[in-house]
């Protein structure tokens, strides 16, 4: 099922868990999803969360359970989530993020962290997301990357999609080395004056952005590679 984790101004965790329980008989049904638990094990500052399903009777075709969270903003270092067949979103946050879907959409807005995101048959949304620390993935297949972002000025970071596009906006100010690769499609430049061309081929096209030792690698194996700067407001280089 999906997982919703947004931030908050207040000290306690609130969660919200919703099941959908689909098969033959409607009172069977909801018997069987008064019986599903999400479980919490304590395992010293570590909550872990974990959905435990009763045994399935023949009588149900599906099951699935989305849960919605709402953290302490400022006191959660590191959210790890992993599901599949559903899709995940992290909102207004400032911790580490490690996710894993299968057949899902991850979705990340207004947050800042430690990144590696990955799903398959799904797309990836990265808005206003500020990368922290020295390294940084995010990764999908059969799924196109939306993402205005920014990194710090060294460190090595991977955005790769193998089958669908990658639109990447940037500060003007980013700072760093900048690789895109596509092996069908073009790589696609709007208004990125400070960009210097290190080298370019066929399929490839690796330009310097500014100083620092920031290395960014964009991939994608069927699709264009569209880069321009970016509209919202982030720290100045200076601030970082």
């Amino acid at each position: 099922g999906s997982v919703k984790v947004t931030g908050w101004q207040e000290n306690y965790l609130r969660l919200r868990a919703t099941w959908m329980v689909q098969g033959e008989t409607e009172s069977g049904l909801l018997e069987y999803g008064r019986d599903i638990e999400v479980v919490p094990n304590w395992e010293g500052e570590v909550l872990e969360l974990t959905v435990s399903y009763p045994s399935q009777p023949p009588y149900i075709h599906s099951v699935s359970v989305s849960l919605e969270l709402e953290v302490p903003r400022e006191k959660i270092e590191e959210i790890t989530v992993e599901t599949s067949n559903g899709s995940l979103g992290f909102y207004n946050l400032r911790s580490a993020l490690d996710a894993i879907s299968t057949n899902g959409r991850i979705t990340v807005e207004d947050c800042e962290g430690e990144i590696n995101l990955e799903t398959t048959n799904g797309q990836i949304i990265l808005n206003h997301l500020r990368f922290l620390g020295e390294n940084g993935r995010v990764v999908t297949t059969n799924g196109r990357i939306e993402a205005d972002v920014m990194f710090p000025p060294a460190g090595y970071f991977l955005l790769r999609t193998t089958n669908g596009p990658v639109d990447l906006k940037l500060p003007s100010w980013t700072q760093g080395t900048l690789r895109m690769e596509t092996s069908n499609g073009n790589i696609l430049i709007d208004h990125m004056p400070a960009a210097h061309l290190l080298r370019s081929g066929k399929n490839f096209m690796e330009l310097q952005l500014h100083g620092g030792g920031m290395y960014l690698e964009v991939e994608t194996s069927n699709g264009n590679i569209n880069l321009g700067e970016s509209d919202l407001l982030y720290p100045s280089a200076a601030a970082i």
